[in-house]
């Protein structure tokens, strides 16, 4: 009895771990591909900035390009190191121990899923302009 009761309290705590892998993964690819959006636009500021001469401005999209491609590799490297975990332990052979642990990653903070609001509007010039 004590040993079925220890047991399900393993497999439990497994789906929690396994289910807050799959949600950290999906947050860290959705973090990788707002990185993406941003770096793109970024990259089409940087353009605009050389083409009229402003070297600050081109300065500044340069850095935060470079910032955000900082960013999108740290996040691609958290959202395989989920997914590795999801995929290895089992075939490992001890991925519901794994998991378990993994359970407790419900209880740390999470990153916010949102752009880093690098970009904005160039306050020197009027809509429009």
């Amino acid at each position: 009895m004590n040993t079925s009761l220890l047991s399900f309290a393993l497999a439990v705590l497994a789906v929690a771990g396994c289910v807050a892998l799959l949600v950290r993964s999906g947050r860290a690819l959705l973090r990788v591909g707002l990185n993406a959006a941003e770096a793109q636009a970024v990259s089409g500021l940087a353009d605009v900035s050389e083409r009229r001469g402003d070297l600050t401005g081109l300065m500044e999209s340069r850095s935060t390009a470079a910032a955000l491609r900082s960013a999108r590799r740290k996040n691609l490297a958290t959202a395989a190191m989920y997914v590795l975990l999801l995929v290895g332990a089992p075939l490992a052979g001890f991925g519901r121990e794994v998991y378990a642990t993994c359970a407790l990653l419900w209880f740390l903070p999470t990153r916010p899923v949102r752009p880093s609001g690098v970009l904005r509007v160039n306050e020197r010039e009027p809509h429009g302009g």
